[in-house]
Order: structure tokens, then C-alpha cells, then sequence
């Protein structure tokens, strides 16, 4: 191989370094965000439908998950700074055992009984922090099979990033 050859080599090697360097790092930022929705309106009926299918699997998918809560929502909000300085895994520890409750106790209340999603709604105002929006107020309206709608508060508020939409936690 002459030395142009080598150049040209070492040269597509570096590229490729670069382009992978680049997707991953790109690709962190979505998978960050992973199980995150188009609307609210498509949250709500992913809610509905993982109650219908009692799949706490899903419940917990559609929420933010432990390393988006630390990374980049708990950072934002004021009882991470001084002078409160709450650790982030306190707070976490706390969220998530209300969410394992709330999620077991609508499963409990409401799985199983194919109802349809109606409406999502926030009846509290919204609060914007750096890089999302917290929806508040979250009330879900559903219909039983015999017709009778029901508006519940059974979700916590939602978050808004980039557009894209989940659930920071379930009340419980």
C-alpha cells in the first residue's frame, strides 16, 4: 500500500470514529427520552389501555424513568439548590414508591374493565423550568361500558420536553 493509500485509509478510520462518536451521542439524547409521547391525548390513552390489559409494565414505561428524573428534572426544580439541597436519590426514592403504590392501586380499582379514554385535561396552571414544561392538574376522563363517564386524578403532572410528552408520577 503506497502512502496516499494509508492517508486515505487513516483518514475513512477517523471518519468513522467521528460518525459513530456523533450517533451516539445523539442517540443519548433520545433514548433519554425513551416511551415519550406525541400528545397528551396519546398518553392518556396508553394509560387506559395498560389499565384494560392490567400491564404495570406499561404503567411504569409511560412514566420518567430514574436516570431522566436525576439527570435532568430533579436539577431544575428549586429543593435541589440551596437552601434546601435535597439529594436527588431522596427525592427519587420518595417519587417512586408513590408510583409503585398509585400504579398497584389503579390496577386494583380500575384494571380490567375495558374503558375507553374520553379526555385529558390540566385544571392547575402549568409550570416551566429549564428544558421542560410540568402540566399540573391532570384529570383523565374515561367512559365505562355501560356508558357512565368518570373523570379521575389518578396521574401526576406531565412532563413536556422537546415536544414529546410523559408522566412524572401517578398519585397514589
Amino acid at each position: 500500500m503506497n502512502r496516499s493509500s494509508e492517508r486515505t485509509v487513516h483518514t475513512s478510520y477517523i471518519l468513522l470514529i467521528v460518525l459513530f462518536a456523533y450517533s451516539g451521542f445523539v442517540g443519548c439524547e433520545k433514548s433519554a427520552w425513551k416511551n415519550s409521547l406525541d400528545s397528551p391525548d396519546q398518553l392518556g390513552l396508553s394509560v387506559v389501555d395498560a389499565l384494560n390489559r392490567k400491564d404495570i409494565e406499561q404503567l411504569d414505561h409511560l412514566r420518567v424513568q430514574r436516570e431522566e428524573y436525576l439527570d435532568w428534572v430533579w436539577p431544575a426544580f428549586p429543593a435541589s439548590r440551596p437552601p434546601n439541597n435535597f439529594p436527588g436519590d431522596f427525592a427519587w426514592s420518595n417519587l417512586n414508591k408513590k408510583c409503585n403504590r398509585g400504579m398497584k392501586k389503579w390496577i386494583v380499582h380500575f384494571g380490567g374493565h375495558n374503558l375507553k379514554f374520553i379526555d385529558i385535561r390540566f385544571d392547575r396552571p402549568s409550570e416551566t423550568y429549564e428544558g421542560f414544561e410540568l402540566l399540573r392538574g391532570t384529570v383523565l376522563t374515561l367512559q365505562k361500558v355501560a356508558g357512565e363517564k368518570r373523570e379521575l386524578k389518578i396521574l401526576g403532572s406531565v412532563v413536556v420536553k422537546n415536544d414529546r410528552y410523559k408522566l412524572l408520577s401517578y398519585e397514589d
